[in-house]
């Protein structure tokens, strides 16, 4: 019960198993796929699996998540976790099924897009396997390459699918039809029951007014561009003028085809796109709105069926859409204010999705100046010099949201192991409903960074942490693991994840500097639509590092007492 599972485990096999300080795409890395102790089960949302490695993009404790229809095929081996190290010579796929795990030939994979990966994959193995795969991104380690699954669905922060690169590892097949047995105890039943009414019950999570059920993730366009961190040409606005053109309303009007959810969710956040011809003709699920706001936002591109387009080709060559739309934004803040080499003729501009379309090409075949994006922001900051305007922390672009327009979640940006992650807390969706301010803010984001940590360990979906109290999810964990544990208990198990994940990072030799967000945020005020601009005070926010550490039981300068 130390580490529970999923996160959990994960967590605690990267601190046995990889040097902090090893290459990240040498053989000492190791790819850590685990899954949770719901995975497979009735329980709604379950069916996600987890990724734990050393970043290739950060060079930090890293961890990744995705759900579809893979996580109950994993579940399905009799795997609690899959370990992958070494390298290889030549391109390979893994297949694990509850008889073992064998290494087949992926040459003829190689090169080839996600879609043909997986739907080749399918076709060997049949119905009862999926598969994750890296795209040509992850061939080329491209820092930002993701795993994707089910087409459409990616472990994408990080650089998973650079690690899975390095190693030649083109794909990984799991088969199984077994079910856990948990399924049929009746204490289990009467749990998955009373999860349902309470999805049920709550008014965003489902029924007429099911904001997210009815129009997803998209839906945030609205209310981030009102808040005023919704980020737009790289940081200048946290408004758009062209947010009528990227929200839920334009997507269900123009190119909605249908609604689709995950393996055994009621939830059905999905929405599967078409759009049928001219230039940015594809299918597609989605877009999320992590993917607008850092194409529509950061690149300005006003036409949600240009970052349909967009989206379709990051899944297929497999790249994380956040770094990608991060990274095209500053490539066109940089070329206009001359501070990079000529683009070879590219009109790369705001705007422009047809440049932006080509400039992501090159990203991804690491042609010209485009190369060194490839790299992620820190290492082309450092080599253009643009420091001065480049956003992120510890080397990982932004999420979707300005922290100038919040306090706690710009602490939890800082703090956050692998960089500026919105899910390692979510606290900006509870912040958004107080006034500013600086006070009472660290430690409801450190329950919220627990509640995750243990969301992560289940495995599930972090829509549903609304209905998942401490009670609530002590009694999940009691049942399914036949334990008898309450929820300070839970979070004290919480804690010594997120504490791992910190000695890990400090064995790796980064420290109190690394927590904070860029200059830029603390020195340029940000314009929203109504009010004042957002302002973030440097000395307030190191003001809250220092409680925030205080709360954790770190020492001042960030490392955890007794850190080898």
């Amino acid at each position: 019960m130390d580490w529970i599972g999923g996160k959990g485990l994960g967590t605690k096999l990267l601190l046995d198993e990889v040097p902090p300080r090893c290459d990240p795409l040498g053989p000492e890395n190791k790819i850590i796929i685990v899954r949770g102790p719901l995975t497979g089960t009735n329980f709604p949302t379950c069916n996600r699996y987890g990724m734990l490695f050393k970043s290739p993009q950060t060079g930090t404790y890293a961890e990744s998540y995705s759900g579809g229809d893979v996580g109950r095929r994993i579940s399905a081996t009799g795997n609690a976790a899959i370990i992958i190290e070494g390298v290889s010579e030549m391109p390979m796929y893994l297949h694990v099924s509850p008889d073992g795990a064998t290494f087949h030939d992926a040459s003829s994979l190689w090169g080839k897009d996600t879609s043909i990966v997986r739907d080749g994959l399918k076709g060997i193995y049949g119905a009862n396997s999926e598969s994750i795969c890296i795209g040509v991104a992850g061939e080329h380690l491209v820092r930002i390459a993701s795993v994707q699954n089910n087409k459409h669905h990616s472990a994408g922060r990080c650089g998973p699918g650079a690690v899975m690169g390095s190693k030649k590892l083109k794909a990984i097949v799991f088969s199984g039809t077994a079910r856990p047995a948990i399924n049929d105890n009746p204490a289990f039943k009467e749990l998955v029951k009373e999860a349902l009414t309470r999805f049920k019950k709550n008014p965003l999570l489902y029924g007429p007014e099911g904001v997210y059920r009815k129009l997803g993730t998209p839906s945030i366009v609205e209310w981030a561009n009102v808040l005023g961190c919704f980020p737009t040409r790289y940081y200048a606005s946290g408004f758009s003028d062209g947010r009528d053109g990227l929200g839920a309303e334009t997507i269900s009007a123009s190119i909605l085809k249908r609604r689709e959810g995950c393996w055994n969710c009621p939830f059905t956040c999905g929405k599967h796109v078409e759009v049928s011809d001219g230039p940015f003709a594809c299918q597609v699920k989605g877009p999320e709105y992590e993917t607008i706001a850092n194409f529509g936002g950061l690149c300005d591109i006003r036409d949600i069926k240009a970052v349909a387009r967009i989206n379709d080709y990051c899944n297929r060559v497999g790249i994380d859409t956040i770094s990608a739309g991060a990274l095209c934004g500053l490539a066109i803040e940089a070329r206009r204010r001359g501070m990079i080499p000529a683009l070879n003729g590219s009109d790369l501009d705001y705007g422009n999705a047809g440049s932006v379309l080509a400039f992501l090409e090159d990203m991804v075949h690491l042609r010209g100046v485009a190369a060194d994006f490839a790299m992620g922001t820190r290492h082309v900051a450092q080599k253009h010099g643009l420091q001065g305007i480049a956003m992120h922390v510890k080397g990982l672009e932004f999420a979707g949201y300005d922290p100038r327009a919040f306090r706690g979640f710009a602490l939890s940006y800082g703090v956050a192991p692998e960089g500026a992650t919105h899910l390692r807390s979510v606290y900006h969706s509870i912040e958004r409903e107080l006034p500013p301010s600086y006070e009472n803010r660290v430690v409801p984001m450190i329950e919220q960074e627990d509640k995750m940590a243990i969301i992560d360990s289940l495995i599930v979906c972090k829509f549903i942490r609304v209905i998942l109290d401490w009670d609530f999810l002590a009694k999940i964990y009691n049942v399914v693991l036949d334990s008898s544990i309450d929820g300070t208990e839970l979070r004290a198990i919480a804690a010594r994840m997120i504490t791992g994940s910190r000695i890990f990072n400090v064995k790796a030799g980064f420290s109190r500097k690394d927590d904070y967000l860029p200059e830029r945020t603390y020195t340029e005020a940000l314009p929203r639509m109504n009010g004042p601009p957002h302002e973030l005070d440097k000395a307030s926010y190191d003001r809250m590092l220092d409680e925030y550490y205080a709360a954790r039981g770190w020492n001042r300068d960030g490392t955890p007492p007794g850190t080898p």
